[in-house]
């Protein structure tokens, strides 16, 4: 049964309704399954622990939104109402002891902070619009979001591994951006003292998002500070998706709601939200080597798969293995996450990144001392992330002028299932792979290419290997037809079929067709002997019409007429049909199946 103080100070507080969300202490010896009732509301706390921690307290604490009150007051739970959602700005100005102060950042200062670190480094900083930048749409209220890049040669984009720092997709965890601004700080002041941070800014590309959730953010500062979600219009009076339920890959398979009014609200579609377009269509552009997301609170480095998602056992791990090393840093725990359809999950799936969330700290808004304390004890953690290296590094590019390639790469020993990948970017076919250890088959994909399929040995963690992949362009179908045995001194037709018209072709012929001619990543089925050279130039009464132009069905053909003499009997002829073209290795761009001729009585 509810308190009479619950029902007299609910009445009291609807009566005058600022409409922001409730926050209130739960009686868990109320009933029986009081954890089970609770299980799908915001529970402060469980975003770090789960309800695990729950088990055998006498209370916990709650967040509940207007639109849920409702329901909440259906479970029955003896309840009281701590705290009301209130304008932040209101709060830190408050005369309270207990009052946070103003050095956490609204969205404008956190946009400002950005356009400072460019001007105070400008060859090694540069803000970024980046809505503008990929094209997409401004926020549900009007807003861009910014980044900072960083890198040695700022004025110009670099052939340089890329990594993603992002932080406040939950608009109430304003302990959060610091860790991500921190981290643009100490970067571009270390560099020209400290050697660790100058390698990394020198060889990469970082790029540094603090605030994913202007709208929400700025929502927090002046109406509501337990706010979390975006401030999309739900309809009727009711706001906001949870941008880090949002993500497609494994978008609402568990710990996200489909009622718009709740705080773990996914959204009416996968990656429904301006938020999360934006920061895919980066990370897709991009292709991020890492990804590391800040979060408020719990003092913990996530698994990157959520609790209903099997990994292969490869995956597992590689991210089990980096994760023990990033929480070791931070002297943080690891746990699992609480819900699918989160970012560091669809980084992975999408782009083969590193990534991680790590929850910062015991609440979502101390006492700024304290955050800046737990800066401290984050930031090492972070420094050695930026440092890491994949098991492979390199580039894909198409076999016709080396143009780079946007490809995806499947590593068998990673075990995925799911649609996971690596992707290289397509503006210099970049790849990179995080492995286990040990030798793997490695299928690289790209639109207009064959696919190719070849072993890799991947080396101990921490180290890097030099890993390039050329695809040969899918080509028409190219064929050379001609009898397979032929009387001494008797002509034979040989007939080339490209559908490729007006090219430049050349039928060699050898004396064998193995091992081939090899043009990486590619074998000629013919050798390069003696007779495979002569039948570079007329070899006429022998051999002629081997070389010319492809006629306008792309067709040729050439005439053998070996001598009318027994010591060519038993002898054996190879020929195969190229065509040519500019950008091709040694020009040659297609080449048919080898064929022989056997020389008969």
């Amino acid at each position: 049964m509810r308190s009479l103080a619950f029902v007299l100070l609910t009445a009291s507080v609807v009566a005058q309704d600022p409409g922001t969300n409730y926050r209130f202490r739960v009686d868990l010896r109320s009933h029986p399954r009081a954890l089970a009732l609770i299980a799908n509301l915001d529970v402060l706390g469980a975003c770090s622990h789960g309800l695990e921690h729950l088990r055998g307290a006498n209370t916990c604490e709650v967040i509940v939104p207007p639109g849920e009150l409702a329901a909440f007051r259906r479970l029955a739970l003896r309840s009281t109402l701590v705290d009301r959602g209130r304008p932040y700005a209101a709060i830190a100005r408050s005369n309270s002891p207990q009052a946070p102060d103003t050095n956490y950042f609204t969205v404008p200062e956190i946009e400002a902070e950005l356009l400072k670190l460019q001007t105070t480094y400008p060859l090694l900083a540069r803000r970024v619009d980046i809505t503008a930048l990929t094209n997409t749409s401004k926020t549900h209220r009007g807003h861009s979001m910014f980044a900072i890049v960083i890198s040695d040669n700022i004025a110009k984009s670099e052939d340089e591994p890329c990594t993603l720092v992002a932080s406040q997709h939950h608009a109430r965890e304003l302990n959060s951006p610091y860790m991500s601004i921190q981290i643009a700080r100490r970067l571009l002041a270390g560099y020209a003292t400290n050697a660790a941070i100058k390698k990394i800014i020198d060889e990469n590309e970082i790029w540094i998002v603090p605030c994913m959730n202007p709208d929400g953010v700025s929502y927090v500062w002046s109406n509501d500070n337990y706010w979390r979600k975006n401030r999309r219009d739900n309809g009727g009076g009711i706001f906001g998706v949870d941008l880090n339920r949002n993500y497609p890959f494994r978008w609402g398979v568990c710990g996200s709601s489909t009622n718009r009014s709740s705080n773990n609200y996914r959204g009416p579609s996968a990656g429904s939200e301006p938020e999360t377009k934006t920061i895919m269509a980066l990370a897709q552009l991009k292709r991020f080597e890492k990804y590391l997301d800040f979060h408020s609170s719990g003092q913990e480095v996530l698994h990157t798969y959520s609790p209903c998602t099997t990994p292969g056992a490869g995956t597992k791990a590689v991210i089990e293995y980096w994760r023990g090393k990033l929480a070791a840093k931070m002297s943080y725990r690891v746990r699992n996450p609480s819900a699918s359809g989160e970012a560091p999950e669809w980084h992975w799936y999408e782009n083969g990144s590193l990534s991680y969330l790590v929850e910062v700290g015991t609440s979502f808004q101390p006492s700024f001392s304290v955050t800046v304390a737990e800066e401290k004890r984050v930031w090492p953690g972070a420094l050695e992330f930026l440092g890491w290296g994949p098991s492979f590094r390199g580039h894909v590019r198409s076999l016709k002028d080396s143009t780079p390639l946007s490809a995806v790469l499947d590593a068998a020993s990673l075990g995925s299932s799911l649609g996971e990948r690596s992707r290289s970017d397509a503006a210099r076919g970049r790849l990179h792979l995080w492995m286990p250890p040990g030798t793997s088959a490695l299928t690289t994909k790209a639109t207009g290419h064959d696919s190719a399929t070849g072993n890799v040995t991947a080396p101990a963690y921490g180290t890097t290997r030099q890993l390039d992949r050329t695809l040969v362009p899918n080509l028409p179908a190219t064929t050379l037809t001609a009898p397979s045995t032929l009387k001494i001194g008797k002509p034979a037709t040989l007939v080339f079929r490209t559908g490729d018209p007006a090219k430049a072709y050349w039928i060699p012929m050898a004396f064998g067709s193995s091992p081939g001619l090899s043009i990486p990543p590619r074998t000629l089925p013919i050798n390069p002997d003696p007779l495979f050279f002569l039948s570079m130039g007329s070899l006429a009464p022998i051999y002629s019409g081997h070389i010319g132009t492809l006629d306008t069905r792309g067709e040729a053909s050439a005439r053998f007429t070996p001598p009318n003499s027994a010591a060519f009997i038993g002898f054996r002829f190879w020929f195969t049909g190229m065509t040519f073209e500019t950008g091709w290795p040694l020009g040659i761009k297609a080449f048919s199946n080898a064929h022989s001729i056997t020389l008969t009585r």
